[in-house]
């Protein structure tokens, strides 16, 4: 069949469904307070009210018994889709897939969005459809020939394609899996869709249901919209761009269906939206009206408590409520198989964040869909339930399923993070300062404070952090130098055995010492070496109590890496040295007399004080060194 006679009898398919009804129902405006107006016992509206018309907006349900027959989706399996080789995403009645960007949660959506809707295109009884680009209702590239996984689909019936399966909970001991198979299309201007499965395949081929729903995020809504037909509307909705027609889609959720003999269906369907709206956004509800003898443009509006409980135009509500009012709008007019929802969060303050997993969770239970959600957030994964699946992938792959060790990773802010870096101090201003040096490689670090050095993870809990690698996340440990020797750091470093384990210990005494040295002040303030090491012996000398420092951070060197003695006498290291020195000083204490020095010298103080990094100067090199191999070693 050729595409213009495709398209013609998928026409006539539409127009005998009901499908190219347009919406002409004659809805007046809801009460904002969900109350309904009143009806006498004829069950006529009161006076005022418009009666609906007798055609109105919906599609006639020409199923077989068996293309409605459905069983939850066990697992979905994607192949050969852009950066994703193959992720096996088990999936629950709420999965949300968490991990680094690029590691393939995105993917992994328009992939199962795309399958699901060539399938739909699949006549009854063929097991491949040929499909024109201007024909799809979704494709996920501007150019989806280059989808496929570090390739380009061809045409070839022994061509890599990509590839879904969905594979259902067994009914009995019969296993249900289908399989849909996308590659280039004979001309390069659409692909073809394969389909097996046996009888698992017949809910896929038919247009009446969304099995899959894709939400993007809402960029942004048009100002105005006139009545759609239903295909022109669904197909938009299809594409995941529902900027355009959010006003349509309330509209027909608020109609009457052909099935309905009023327009009660659609009051209640309006406000179980509403009802869901305000589990997220409490105060905050929704409106929507149309009459075809009056009106050209569709009207919405919106009431919240920002604007004093006043109505306003749909198109002024802030973008984190419109994205809830999609998704839920969604769920309630298409009542799709699998909602797909990347990012939701985007535009929701953490607290909102929380309120519209839990709300998912309900509205898939009560709306018999099952959730694949993909976020950043670790206030969503953190509300979710324990009945919710977490999936962590990276590199276009699943990394683990263990629920327990996602958590773990959440606590400590590893959620979309390379390594997880562990700090001895409280105060890590200066660590900070460090690492606005280096912004591509401390964007992919989490930093853990520890509040003290008795609070640093050890060996044995640090190999069940990393579940034995299967994360493939790293730590680095930071502890002070705290006056240790070369070889007093080397025997602490090997105290760690766990692989993706990367200790790290200050050159000087602490992470301040890094601000105190020769060459930092010289090039901080412009003077020589000599002057700057004039300045570190006089704010040395200034340090009250630096030797009663000195030797009880030697007792605890001495308990940490010299359990059975051999240690090195503190008295003499501290004659050693010279006594009271820039090397027996803490950096804490050092930097804070610095900072009169410096005052007393004429030089600006603040400089000091908010660890200012001159240009083209490096400061704690070594600390950069450890984190590219903690980043670079899996």
């Amino acid at each position: 069949m050729d595409d213009e006679a495709a398209k013609a009898a998928e026409f006539e398919v539409l127009k005998s469904a009901g499908e190219i009804t347009p919406a002409q129902a004659v809805v007046e405006s809801v009460p904002l307070d969900g109350k309904e107006p009143s009806v006498d016992v004829t069950g006529e509206p009161e006076e005022g009210l418009q009666s609906p018309p007798p055609t109105s907006p919906g599609i006639t349900d020409t199923r077989s018994s068996r293309a409605r027959r459905w069983s939850a989706l066990d697992s979905i399996t994607v192949r050969n889709f852009k950066a994703t080789e193959e992720a096996v995403i088990p999936v629950s009645r709420v999965t949300i897939l968490v991990g680094p960007n690029g590691c393939g949660k995105s993917s992994v959506l328009q992939a199962i969005h795309w399958a699901a809707r060539a399938a739909s295109y699949v006549l009854p009884k063929n097991t491949k459809e040929m499909i024109s680009f201007e024909r799809l209702d979704y494709v996920p590239s501007s150019e989806p020939l280059k989808t496929l996984y570090k390739g380009e689909l061809k045409t070839d019936s022994s061509s890599t394609p990509v590839e879904v399966v969905f594979s259902h909970r067994p009914v009995g001991e019969d296993v249900i899996q289908t399989t849909v198979r996308i590659r280039a299309a004979r001309n390069r201007g659409g692909i073809t869709a394969y389909m097996d499965g046996g009888a698992a395949v017949t809910p896929y081929k038919q247009r009446f249901q969304f099995i899959t729903a894709y939400i993007p995020g809402l960029a942004g809504l048009s100002e105005r919209e006139t009545i759609l037909a239903q295909p022109t509307l669904r197909r938009q909705a299809a594409s995941g761009d529902a900027g355009g027609v959010l006003r349509n889609i309330l509209l027909n959720l608020r109609s009457r269906r052909m099935s309905e003999v009023d327009d009660a269906g659609g009051r209640a369907r309006l406000h179980q939206l509403n009802e869901l709206i305000n589990q997220v956004h409490p105060g905050v509800s929704i409106n929507v009206s149309f009459d075809e003898r009056e009106d050209y443009h569709i009207s919405a509006s919106i009431r919240t408590e920002e604007f004093s409980g006043q109505e306003i135009p749909l198109e002024m509500a802030a973008t984190g409520v419109l994205q809830v009012v999609q998704i839920f709008a969604y769920l309630i007019l298409f009542e799709p198989k699998v909602m797909l929802i990347d990012e939701p969060d985007a535009h929701l303050h953490p607290d909102k964040q929380e309120r519209l997993i839990e709300a998912l969770e309900r509205a898939a239970s009560d709306y018999d869909t099952q959730v694949i959600l993909a976020t950043h957030s670790p206030h969503i994964v953190r509300a979710a339930s324990p009945s919710a699946k977490l999936v962590w992938m990276k590199d276009g792959r699943v990394q683990t399923e263990d629920d327990d060790a996602i958590r773990r990773m959440l606590g400590w802010g590893g959620l979309d993070k390379s390594a997880l870096f562990f700090v001895e101090d409280e105060e890590d201003k200066p660590l900070r300062a460090i690492l606005r040096q280096w912004p591509d490689l401390s964007r992919q670090i989490a930093v853990c404070r520890c509040f003290g050095i008795d609070n640093l993870p050890r060996d044995k809990l640090l190999e069940g952090l990393l579940v034995d690698g299967e994360l493939k996340v790293n730590a680095i440990i930071h502890r002070d130098g705290d006056f240790m020797t070369e070889e007093e750091a080397g025997r602490w470093k090997k105290t760690f055995h766990t692989k993706g384990v990367f200790p790290w210990v200050t050159a000087g005494s602490d992470m301040e010492g890094y601000f105190c040295t020769a060459p930092y002040l010289a090039a901080l303030y412009g003077i020589s070496l000599e002057e700057a090491e004039d300045w570190r012996s006089e704010a040395a000398q200034s340090v009250e109590k630096a030797r009663d420092t000195f030797l009880s951070k030697r007792q605890m060197i001495v308990r940490a890496v010299w359990p059975n003695g051999g240690s090195p006498d503190a008295e003499a290291m501290w004659d050693a040295a010279g006594g009271k020195a820039p090397s027996t000083v803490k950096g804490k204490k050092l930097h804070a007399a610095l900072k009169v020095v410096a005052k007393r010298r004429g030089k600006d103080d603040k400089l000091l004080n908010t660890f200012t990094i001159p240009a083209n100067y490096i400061v704690a090199e070594d600390l950069k060194t450890t984190i590219e191999a903690a980043l670079t070693t899996s």
